[in-house]
């Protein structure tokens, strides 16, 4: 979190103020799950300070990042946990994606709940909390019901060709199947009244609507039809912007009965299907190469609704935020930061690719495990945000620093392989 002390401020995002407002006002919103509201109004003390809320989402990620430290190597690893946070917190995204009030943080946290309610050997206490914690962050999100559901499907898929069949019990499987279930209540408001505004932002983005309006608009009188040639937009214009013609039809409830046809009738005609395929494929290519930080990250002014909320809910932290480096447009360290960053990525794949190459003998089946599903994990946030959504940053930059986390795991393994050869 050592990017909001130089902040001077926890990080703030536009979702910050709809977060805020849910938590508060006790709002469901029509977009999100309310569960990240509920988050930052009890881990802010009831608006005491929203620095505890950074403090705890920290707090949370390096009790499971050193859970799966001893879950590789045992109980010695004091130094070698303390050295990756460190490294982690100056040459990653992740001190970012901690710092910043948005749900992003609690993605990483379930996919490590997950890695370790499989591989630990956990008491019944610890596998209670686990469990706890993978249902209430699997909740805060509604890209993590696609992300975890395909992550589980796939784990059982190559369960016997690349993980040991008893290394992965069905019970734990089940349950976890069973939490995801129990958290699609949580947001399935937000689900039943957004999926189809956020997807067909991404056929925007992809140029899919433009391509089957410009070719069926002669027969089909959809109201979007007189706003074609103005989608040559990004998908978080078209969701989020007034003058976006997602507006001219209304409300997003108003739009969903047009939206929706349109969307299954690209679907059940194969040209469009392949197309959709196609994008797909590209935008998640795009998404893995986007993961900078501070993006969507800018001053929020007098004029805000986030300002006024934060005078509203927290008014004692009035006067820290508008002396924070965010509110005066001074976080002059980003373009730099992501510079290292970038780097840093680049630098981690190579090891990671060298190291499993020339000592296969690094990977027990647990950690071998451990990695195959980060990866899978990383590999699907990316296809599930820029197929469904959007490719953006911060979309990227909250699993993207699991790399060089891996990265490190695997030098350790090495260094450890090393000495004990030579004894």
């Amino acid at each position: 979190m050592h990017d909001a002390f130089y902040n001077g401020f926890p990080i703030l995002y536009s979702d910050t103020s709809t977060y805020l407002n849910t938590g508060f006002e006790y709002i469901t919103p029509s977009d999100r799950p309310i569960t990240y509201g509920y988050f930052l109004r009890i881990a802010s003390l009831n608006g005491f300070s929203l620095w505890f809320a950074v403090f705890f989402q920290s707090l949370i990620l390096s009790y499971l990042i050193h859970q799966l430290f001893k879950l590789i190597f045992g109980e010695n690893i004091n130094v070698r946990f303390l050295v990756t946070m460190l490294f982690l917190s100056l040459f990653t995204g992740v001190s970012w994606v901690s710092s910043q009030l948005v749900s992003d943080i609690f993605t990483p946290i379930t996919v490590l709940c997950l890695v370790l309610i499989l591989f630990g050997n956990n008491s019944k206490r610890k596998l209670y909390f686990l469990y706890f914690l993978f249902f209430i962050s699997c909740a805060m999100h509604v890209s993590h019901l696609i992300l975890f559901i395909g992550l589980l499907v796939l784990i059982l898929l190559f369960k016997k060709f690349i993980f040991s069949e008893n290394i992965i019990p069905k019970k734990k499987i089940i349950v976890l199947f069973c939490l995801i279930t129990f958290g699609l209540i949580t947001m399935g408001h937000a689900l039943a009244r957004s999926r189809h505004v956020f997807f067909m932002g991404a056929m925007v983005e992809h140029g899919i609507l433009k391509k089957y309006l410009d070719e069926n608009c002669g027969t089909k009188d959809y109201k979007l039809c007189q706003y074609k040639d103005s989608l040559n937009i990004r998908a978080w214009q078209f969701v989020w912007e007034d003058w976006s013609p997602l507006y001219k039809l209304g409300n997003w409830n108003e739009s969903k009965k047009e939206i929706n046809e349109i969307i299954f009738a690209t679907f059940i005609t194969p040209k469009y299907l392949w197309i959709h395929v196609k994008e797909s494929i590209k935008a998640t290519i795009d998404q893995l190469e986007k993961f900078r930080i501070g993006d969507g990250n800018g001053a929020f002014h007098e004029e805000t609704r986030l300002y006024k909320r934060i005078q509203l809910y927290l008014p004692n932290e009035m006067e820290q935020y508008r002396d924070s480096k965010q509110y005066n447009e001074e976080l002059s360290m980003i373009d730099f930061g992501n510079t290292i960053i970038y780097w840093v990525m680049i630098v981690s794949i190579i090891v990671l690719l060298v190291l499993s190459i020339i000592n296969r003998s690094l990977f027990s089946k647990t950690f071998l495990s451990v990695i195959i599903i980060l990866i899978l994990a990383i590999l699907l946030n990316a296809w599930d945000c820029g197929t469904f959504a959007n490719a953006i940053d911060r979309l990227g930059c909250r699993m993207m620093w699991m790399i060089p986390l891996l990265s490190l795991l695997t030098l350790f393994r090495f260094l450890d392989t090393r000495k004990r050869n030579q004894i």
